[in-house]
């Protein structure tokens, strides 16, 4: 075992944190691994294509959004899969729902003292697989994009979700409750009332459909305004029992939804929503599938990946990703 520990200094945990992190986490690794700062995408990109021959283990110092960088930079560096390291995610980010999945469980220090203690001892944790979401498409300048991932909220309630969530100071259970109360209490005002709510843009902002043309295992979805419009290669908790995608539970299993409905059967339906994570209605589909191909109609699509936000995005087909390897790693603290 040799690890790669990768630390953003300008994430917003990371941020609070003691000035002296990375060397702390440097003394933990000891000999057994290296311990590197990457501030832009660019000093990542050098740093994987650098460290990546070497390490049998990649840590990401952060949450979803960590791991989704470390996998597609491995993926510029190595094309075949089977000869990537094992990916560790370290629940010290925003969103940890791929740690919990993956049976990572403990505070991001503990993580990499637990590996570190097994490198030393060269008895690697146990292993599970992930399935991954490949995303392929084009850019409204016509440029190719692709992204491995977890997680899409191409548009509609998820993708618009974020822009609230990230409003919030902090990001966690309450926060993803408070956006949900703010939205609630908006809408039923919004009816009630009229023109007495002082929150107007928050239900009429998540409820604001996507317009784009979409097409699953062949058959076109029957509208082209979308309230739903996601993809899950996983099933994810967010905030405790919030939870996404649970068709994708089982492995190698695609979750994907998409459709129109409206805002008051959201609203109906949204503890069993969160809870399950299905929204039923006559002009939604919310499927297992193979393939779910997206093409913008109007305004081009500003997809939330793994809690990342991309923009100007004309197509995206979403299909099965590679497995990846990630530890199972449990710590006391």
């Amino acid at each position: 075992m040799y690890l790669g520990v990768i630390v953003n200094p300008q994430a917003r945990r990371n941020r609070a944190a003691p000035a002296d992190r990375s060397a702390e986490l440097r003394r933990i690794v000891g000999p057994w691994g290296e311990v590197h700062e990457t501030a832009s995408l660019e000093d990542l990109h050098k740093t994987i294509a650098e460290l990546h021959p070497r390490v049998t283990h990649l840590v990401g110092d952060g949450g979803d959004g960590a791991l989704h960088w470390l996998i597609n930079e491995i993926q510029d560096c190595i094309p075949d899969p089977e000869r990537w390291p094992t990916f560790v995610p370290t629940n010290g980010g925003s969103v940890n729902a791929v740690a919990r999945k993956a049976r990572v469980r403990g505070q991001a220090d503990a993580i990499v003292r637990a590996l570190a203690a097994a490198a030393a001892k060269d008895q690697p944790p146990p292993e599970g697989r992930l399935d991954t979401l490949q995303l392929d498409g084009e850019t409204e300048d016509g440029a190719a994009f692709h992204r491995l991932c977890f997680g899409l909220a191409a548009g509609g309630v998820g993708n618009r979700f974020y822009d609230k969530y990230y409003a919030n100071p902090d990001h966690n259970r309450t926060a993803v409750a408070r956006t949900i109360a703010h939205t609630f209490g908006d809408y039923v005002t919004s009816k009630v009332s009229p023109g007495h709510s002082d929150r107007t843009n928050w239900a009429s902002h998540l409820f604001a459909p996507t317009q784009a043309r979409v097409v699953i295992d062949g058959e076109e979805v029957p509208t082209r305004t979308h309230r739903l419009l996601h993809a899950g290669a996983i099933d994810l908790r967010i905030a405790g029992p919030f939870r996404l995608f649970p068709k994708a539970a089982a492995p190698g299993a695609l979750h994907f939804q998409a459709g129109e409905t409206s805002p008051s059967r959201i609203i109906a339906q949204l503890p069993a929503a969160l809870t399950n994570g299905g929204i039923r209605g006559s002009r939604v589909r919310d499927v297992n599938g193979r393939e779910m191909i997206i093409e913008a109609e109007g305004e081009p699509l500003s997809p939330i990946i793994d809690g990342e936000r991309f923009t100007g995005i004309v197509k995206l087909v979403a299909h099965a990703g590679p497995k990846i390897r990630v530890p199972q790693v449990t710590t006391k603290a």
